[in-house]
């Protein structure tokens, strides 16, 4: 890794934010020998590296993660691992060619296609971000052309929510994995949150929070349930019901 980010990985040897922790505790339970994962926002590989464990020799980890810095380190994490495979790549709506922005270290998991969101952040105005240009695909693009059909999505992507589900509502139309994606609160601008988890509803999906066991339980209102435990962000499971 590149110290100071990811400071927590390197001196407990795993994620500390209660989110991520509930979230590697979901993984631990929800993914078994045999099992496909696809990691949206890999970032260095922490749960690629960790659903590389949990699926085993049988098993796949699809991780992307479109920043230079990220990425290399990324590769370099999962070079060991034969059931990992790594893409340089962001994943959205289209395939081509789009604006990134890549922040400093220190700030490196805020990397987005959209760094306007972060304006109002105190450490903004010190630390900008450098544009570049990369390549992207879509989850329809993954699963058709590799023939990949993860059975566990996650996906951490900054704001790019929306366009990343939306480039695979074919996919789920005819498949039911289970996705895992940061939800921010309203007040840190949750916009295309709510457009993603608006989309996978219509498309059969329903949100569940997960307990500190890493189990889930269904939320009616994930704002409200934000708002109510004064939480900034969270990881929300959505599973689509079985008649769907």
């Amino acid at each position: 890794m590149d110290l100071p980010a990811a400071t927590d990985i390197y001196l407990t040897g795993g994620k500390s934010h209660a989110s991520e922790i509930r979230l590697a505790r979901f993984l631990i339970l929800n993914l078994s020998p045999g099992s496909r994962f696809l990691d949206i926002g890999a970032h260095y590989g922490y749960f690629s590296l960790l659903a590389s464990e949990l699926v085993g020799a049988r098993g796949k980890v699809f991780a992307f993660e479109p920043a230079d810095k990220s990425f290399a380190l990324l590769q370099e994490n999962s070079t060991r691992k034969s059931n990992i495979t790594t893409f340089k790549k962001a994943v959205s709506d289209t395939a081509g060619k789009l604006t990134f922005f890549e922040f400093p270290t220190l700030y490196s998991e805020y990397n987005s296609l959209d760094a306007a969101q972060f304006s109002n952040e105190a450490w903004f105005s010190e630390f900008k971000p450098v544009t570049v240009e990369v390549q992207a695909t879509t989850i329809d693009a993954i699963t058709g052309e590799a023939s990949f059909i993860p059975d566990l999505i996650k996906i951490d992507v900054e704001g790019a929510e929306y366009k990343a589900m939306l480039g695979g509502a074919r996919f789920f139309q005819a498949h039911a994995p289970v996705i895992v994606m940061e939800y921010l609160t309203p007040a840190r601008r949750n916009g295309e949150h709510k457009k993603a988890a608006q989309l996978l509803a219509e498309l059969g999906y329903l949100p569940y929070v997960i307990l500190q066991s890493g189990n889930i339980e269904p939320v009616g209102d994930i704002d409200q349930y934000l708002t109510t435990h004064q939480l900034e962000s969270d990881n929300i499971v959505f599973k689509k019901q079985p008649d769907r």
